[in-house]
């Protein structure tokens, strides 16, 4: 009932999803991003670094109303300057280029995962647009659409189930567009075991978006053979 007497809540969730590692599956919460994105006019972000965590505590603390910040348990490091800002419903656009094949759209710990990812591709010669998602709701449509007209193919990364999580926003943000979104997510039953482990296991590692970004520039190739021209 919080929602309809006007609440001002903030809520913060750590040590979720399967990268918290041997706590086990009872700890990682691979369903909070989805709960809290239900609740009308809620907030939900998901730093991916200490820089925009500390930012987005600031912003969330001067947000009335109910917001819910997503935090990791594994060290990571720092992608950003201590000026940068992190408005809510924003994003950040980590990698570009003009020959962009594919945009991964990424929060927390698979922004990490997918800059991996995108050192490999570098040197396989495929370049990739990277964006970390950092405010899932609301979402940076505007940015969203930019980098589906430019490489026209999206794929989603996250360590949080496939319903009601960051890959149905963004699919949802452009639900009128015809450019496809492709999601990695946790999809089977988790366990205990290392980080890196889990990530591989659950198809959200640094290998497994380097597998599905082969897989979809070769839909996009065997589509475009299909078109009449």
């Amino acid at each position: 009932m919080s929602r309809y007497s006007n609440a001002n809540i903030k809520f913060v969730g750590s040590h979720s999803g399967v990268s918290i590692g041997q706590d086990g599956p009872s700890q990682m919460a691979l369903e909070d991003i989805a709960m809290f994105r239900t609740i009308l006019d809620s907030v939900v972000l998901h730093p991916c670094d200490a820089v925009s965590t500390e930012r987005l505590v600031e912003a969330m603390a001067k947000h009335h109303g109910i917001s819910y910040l997503r935090t990791m348990r594994q060290k990571t490091p720092v992608l950003y300057d201590p000026e940068e800002e992190f408005p809510i419903g924003g994003s950040k656009v980590l990698r570009k280029s003009h020959d962009d094949a594919v945009t991964v759209v990424a929060a927390g710990q698979t922004v990490h995962e997918t800059l991996a990812a995108h050192e490999q591709l570098f040197e396989e010669e495929i370049p990739i647009r990277v964006i970390d998602l950092y405010s899932i709701k609301p979402i940076d449509e505007e940015t969203l659409r930019e980098a589906a007209e430019a490489t026209q193919c999206l794929l989603t990364v996250e360590d949080h189930y496939a319903e009601g999580g960051l890959g149905e926003a963004v699919k949802s943000a452009l639900a009128d567009s015809a450019v496809p979104v492709y999601s990695l997510a946790v999809g089977r039953k988790p366990m205990s075991g290392k980080p890196d482990e889990l990530r591989d296991y659950e198809g959200i590692s640094s290998e497994a978006i380097v597998r599905a970004i082969h897989e979809v520039i070769e839909k996009k190739e065997l589509t475009s053979r299909s078109v009449p021209v």
